[in-house]
């Protein structure tokens, strides 16, 4: 898509919405769909082992202030007991505190912007360049786990190019990648596809977990529904 066409809103997924990849749950083992590999036709996953299972996650919010923010900086926040959240990560947190499993949040060597505007600059410049940012910190454990929930938010219609970077750095054979994602319009806007195209070697589940920013006061309650049929 042109520059001239990328406007503002289009970095937080407020145009129309995208919903590929976000149907309602199946019949699959893990209850949310099935799963599907780049090398060959959809199987069902074996369940989870929460105690091997990891939570990751990259998210921006734009405050630490609860108080006086403005539009864009609460589109990209939730507030829990007067502490700011991003929007991913307060999913990520449920995620874990609901199945006990670890949680390791994707951040990038370079401090980012909170300003809005210089913020989604950036991430269209990475976008456009097909950038691989550089991440602060890698999980030495890697292969220790066999289930791995990854968050992120939607800009610009697709994952963050710091999710690129995680999935490239790391060795997710034979591992069963659980996606989920935060958004303003666009659900899982086709990036369970990318995720699956990117990890042949990966079980990714088809039908991830997705939730407006819009709902996130509905968040407790759709992820342990959610999660209640993964289990």
């Amino acid at each position: 898509m042109p520059n001239a066409t990328r406007t503002r809103r289009s970095f937080l997924g407020l145009g129309a919405a995208l919903l590929a990849g976000a149907g309602a749950a199946g019949c699959s083992t893990l209850g949310i769909g099935g799963s599907s590999t780049a090398s060959g036709p959809a199987k069902a996953p074996e369940p989870i082992d929460k105690s091997r299972t990891l939570v990751t996650y990259f998210s921006m919010p734009e405050t630490d202030d609860p108080d006086g923010m403005s539009d864009d900086e609460a589109n990209s926040t939730h507030v829990v007991d007067g502490k700011v959240l991003g929007n991913t990560q307060y999913v990520a947190q449920l995620i874990a505190q609901r199945t006990g499993a670890e949680l390791f949040r994707i951040e990038t060597a370079k401090t980012l912007p909170r300003n809005h505007d210089e913020l989604e600059d950036i991430a269209l410049e990475w976008q456009e360049a097909d950038e691989r940012p550089k991440l602060k910190s890698r999980i030495e454990n890697f292969q220790d786990y066999d289930t791995v929930f990854v968050g992120y938010p939607i800009w610009w219609y697709e994952m963050p190019m710091t999710i690129h970077t995680f999935l490239e750095e790391n060795d997710f054979t034979g591992k069963t990648v659980i996606l989920f994602t935060t958004h303003g319009g666009n659900g899982l806007s086709g990036t369970v596809e990318t995720v699956t195209d990117k990890l042949p070697d990966a079980t990714v589940i088809s039908n991830g977990f997705t939730i407006s920013r819009d709902d996130m006061d509905d968040a407790p309650g759709e992820v342990r529904a959610w999660l209640e049929s993964v289990s």
